[in-house]
């Protein structure tokens, strides 16, 4: 069949995959790892073309006629909370068959399909054969999808289990070559991909742990990257939730990417996974900036994301990367439950106290599916029916027990300019660029940055 895979327009820059839409913080625009990943998965089974309308910044009237003159079957197509009254009217408006997937389905499927008469099935996992099975016609033995029945919307899930998964090698060269950005690449252009799928790891407040953890053939992987290597592209945005989750299978792929020589990139980990024989076998592979999750400067407020580490954790593991070279990125999440004033201040001094090269804040979004969804509706912080909802902190959407939400988000924009306006860490960060295209990206990102934070 003709397939298109879509990321629909918006009016707002929005990034809608993984379960996790939002908008962007600054001014970075990474690809749509839920089409790439399907790209592959179905490119050797149907006609597969793609349009990312976000990247292209195609107006809605614009975007239809592409899909016009494509003339697909079947779109599958992403859709997010951030964008979800924009998605909807758009797919709606096209008449064709729109199977979709995004943190907006995650839960209450059955209701969305019910209330949503263009959607024909929610996909819930992107990291399965789900997609090629449906479009084969399958209708009982699937992982995890919601399909329309003769007695109405059910969610199918036949209780699979696997540990691995493959996405075949996906058609990057099927996405826009420009309109992706990415505040920590060294070169450009750069690609997006991904080692494993889930994450084994029980944070309460991320969306990523619902999902089953699997491993992708390292073999299929390399694949992807030469194929990459050989269109120019040897900057990498590794997009896994925590690279090295097996040691051993961190350390292979890194020495794979030793091996080929000339790849540059970004990933993911925790401290606590970032040990000294897995970040050296990184550097050596190229790593030049992990981004640790650190989540907040108080201890207390750590310990109930259930993450599994403590600071004493954090300090170790940021030592480690920065005594190898690595930048590092932390990122914290505000605006949970226990946080008040004095836990906002730990956690900016926590950040000036570890030198962090860059500082990534997220407000907490009660994400669907995730146990600190349900703590926040038992607690009275949010309610069912409210969807919309931004972790970048344009628009704090809970308040905490002791702050209001208007505290929450003039406490986000407050830590950022404290923590980026600091004329020795200006100087710092112009002096590690390496080349006048990163110096001139990352004046553009801080602009975009300080703009989205003013007081």
């Amino acid at each position: 069949m003709r397939v298109l895979l879509l990321n629909p327009p918006s009016t707002e820059v929005v990034i809608r995959d993984y379960l996790c839409s939002k908008s962007t913080k600054s001014n970075y625009l990474f690809h749509p790892i839920d089409l790439i990943v399907l790209s592959g998965a179905l490119a050797d089974l149907h006609e597969i073309s793609v349009i990312d309308a976000v990247a292209e910044r195609l107006a809605p009237t614009a975007c239809a006629a592409r899909i016009a003159a494509l003339d697909p079957e079947v779109i599958v197509s992403l859709v997010g909370s951030v964008s979800w009254e924009e998605d909807r009217r758009f797919l709606g408006s096209l008449g064709r068959r729109v199977l979709a997937l995004g943190d907006v389905l995650h839960e209450h499927s059955e209701t969305r399909l019910a209330e949503e008469p263009w959607l024909e099935a929610a996909l819930h996992r992107f990291g399965s054969e789900d997609a090629a099975l449906y479009l084969a016609g399958e209708r009982v033995d699937l992982e995890d999808v919601t399909l329309r029945t003769d007695d109405g919307p059910r969610r199918v899930r036949s209780g699979k289990r696997v540990k691995t998964y493959s996405a075949g090698r996906p058609r990057h060269e099927l996405f826009p070559r420009a309109g992706y950005r990415f505040s920590f690449a060294r070169r450009t252009p750069f690609a997006t991909v991904l080692t494993d799928y889930g994450c084994p790891y029980p944070c309460t407040f991320c969306v990523i742990g619902t999902l089953p953890y699997r491993a992708r053939p390292v073999e299929e992987l390399l694949t992807e990257i030469d194929h990459l290597r050989g269109r120019g592209v040897h900057e990498l945005f590794v997009m896994d939730q925590t690279f090295g989750v097996s040691e051993e299978r961190g350390i292979h792929i890194s020495r794979a990417f030793a091996e080929r020589g000339d790849l540059s990139w970004t990933t993911f980990t925790r401290p606590d996974t970032a040990t000294d024989p897995l970040l050296g076998a990184m550097v050596a592979g190229g790593c030049h900036t992990v981004i640790l999750g650190i989540e907040s400067g108080d201890e207390e407020v750590l310990r109930a994301t259930r993450k599994g580490y403590d600071l004493r954790d954090v300090e170790a593991g940021v030592g480690r990367a920065k005594a190898l070279g690595l930048r590092v990125v932390g990122t914290f999440v505000i605006g949970l439950p226990g946080e008040s004033e004095g836990t906002l201040e730990r956690t900016l001094q926590r950040a000036l106290d570890l030198d962090l090269d860059f500082l990534s804040l997220n407000v907490a979004v009660p994400r669907f599916g995730t146990p600190f969804r349900r703590q926040v509706l038992d607690l009275g912080l949010a309610r069912e029916d409210q969807l919309v909802m931004d972790q970048t902190g344009r628009e704090a959407f809970l308040p905490t027990t002791s702050l209001t939400r208007s505290e929450v988000e003039a406490a986000k924009k407050r830590l950022n300019r404290r923590f980026y306006l600091r004329p020795r860490y200006l100087w710092r960060r112009a002096r590690a660029t390496q080349s006048l295209g990163e110096l001139a990206r990352h004046a553009r990102e801080g602009v975009a940055l300080l703009r989205r934070n003013r007081g």
